[in-house]
């Protein structure tokens, strides 16, 4: 299940990104404190960018958004991570990245979305490959960048109708 994001789970949000475990894959690495979380809480929290906590069996276990939307060029930048390590080799991130997506391109009308990922996360490129990404390293090969188009997405969603069932 995907849930918008509130006010009451932006210190549950800062605890998991000032985790080594999740800070170490974004590019910005500096402790977040609180007054920096309600700032960008308050940037964050409108209709061009939507970020939902990700629950499985009722536990709170990761996050994931799409941002900085575009409907003049029907795209936004996307990202996501699970927190909770027992799920990280399971469908769950799977079925999560359809609920997403399915939101980005049925209910937004998106034609694609792109994003980022520090190089070492070679779980995360992997992940978004098998989603259908188009993966460029960058120049200074510091990141990877992606795209994801509706047709891609819908293709290779097709492939994983098992994790529907």
């Amino acid at each position: 299940t995907l849930k918008r994001l509130t006010l009451e789970k932006i210190e549950l949000v800062r605890k998991w990104r000032n985790d080594p475990k999740i800070s170490q894959y974004m590019f910005f690495k500096d402790y977040i404190t609180p007054e920096m979380q309600l700032e960008w809480f308050n940037k964050i929290n409108n209709d061009l960018n939507y970020y939902w906590i990700i629950e499985h069996n009722n536990e709170e276990i990761g996050l994931t958004n799409i941002k900085d939307i575009d409907m003049k060029e029907k795209c936004g930048e996307s990202g996501m991570f699970i927190y909770e390590d027992e799920y990280l080799n399971s469908p769950v991130p799977i079925r999560a990245s359809f609920c997403h997506h399915d939101f980005v391109f049925e209910e937004l009308k998106l034609d694609y979305m792109y994003g980022q990922i520090v190089s070492d996360n070679k779980r995360a490129v992997a992940f978004n490959k098998g989603l259908g990404a188009d993966i460029t390293v960058s120049q200074d090969r510091k990141c990877v960048l992606l795209t994801i188009t509706r047709d891609n997405y819908f293709k290779q969603r097709n492939k994983y109708k098992k994790y529907f069932d």
